[in-house]
């Protein structure tokens, strides 16, 4: 028995797109309850540790390990997968220019996801923010609040500069696609992420649950569309017509000697295959 997976574009990016449209209804839905509780209500039901961890704690966009994390995690993982994809398709090409560069994009993305998961970037958040105070001489440095993305702005224009060449040689269409997901991811990242600094060094905390939810909407949305962006560009491309997921199961029991097939044909025949 065969299974045919074929990975559309537009498919994927419609799926993908509904499924952060739900987790973003719910995720408004959970802070205006939580808001409504603490403001309207003498309850005190939005403090209490079942509601924090099941209810904000699992739904609230700028969570750490809840459904949208291990959402947008994927969504990296899936994107590191579609570089070694193409990086493995471009070097068995007749062209196999830049297949390390796609390659090695693939190990950014592998690393984001880590980073996104573990939330590794607010280890530098602290001594950074204390390195610029003493640097302004002032206590409140608004927008750099949140200051680990300094260094990373360092590093992401090292690695720019690595990648820019590569990217450049892109396809006029898919170069603009690249070039609207990363600014979209970075609206959110970096720039979001400044405006909730702001907030917070202002004390205006009662809208930094919605300044964040921006902020990881449009990373989310940014990495959506890059996954749209390579699926598209693997389905462009002349010697690749669309991308299979070729799944054989084979049911055959051992009591029908008339189907019978070699082991290791079986062991070849349970196996994933992707084909181009």
């Amino acid at each position: 028995m065969e299974y045919f997976y074929h990975l559309k574009s537009g498919v994927v990016f419609k799926f993908l797109l509904k499924v952060f449209l739900l987790l973003f209804v719910v995720n408004l839905l959970v802070i205006s309850l939580e808001f409504y509780l603490d403001n309207y209500t003498s309850s005190n039901l939005s403090s209490r540790y079942t509601f924090q961890y099941y209810v904000t704690g699992m739904f609230y966009f700028d969570g750490e390990r809840n459904i949208p994390t291990y959402f947008s995690t994927l969504n990296l993982l899936f994107c590191a997968g579609l570089l070694f994809l193409i990086s493995n398709f471009v070097k068995k090409s007749s062209t196999p220019l830049f297949h390390r560069k796609w390659y090695w994009m693939g190990w950014v993305f592998v690393w984001l996801a880590t980073d996104e998961l573990f939330a590794l970037h607010e280890i530098t958040a602290k001594p950074m923010r204390t390195m610029l105070q003493h640097l302004f001489q002032q206590e409140n440095i608004g927008l750099l609040h949140f200051a680990w993305f300094v260094p990373y702005a360092m590093v992401l224009a090292f690695v720019g500069f690595y990648f820019l060449r590569f990217i450049l040689s892109l396809p006029g269409k898919t170069l603009y696609r690249f070039i609207l997901s990363g600014l979209l991811f970075l609206a959110g990242a970096v720039g979001m992420e400044m405006v909730s600094g702001l907030i917070v060094s202002n004390n205006l905390l009662s809208i930094y649950k919605l300044i964040t939810t921006l902020e990881e909407s449009f990373e989310m949305i940014g990495v959506i569309f890059f996954i749209y962006s390579l699926i598209k560009y693997l389905e462009d491309q002349k010697e690749l017509n669309r991308v299979v997921l070729d799944v054989i199961i084979d049911k055959t029991t051992p009591t029908e000697p008339t189907n019978a097939v070699p082991m290791e044909k079986v062991k070849d025949q349970q196996k994933s295959i992707l084909t181009y």
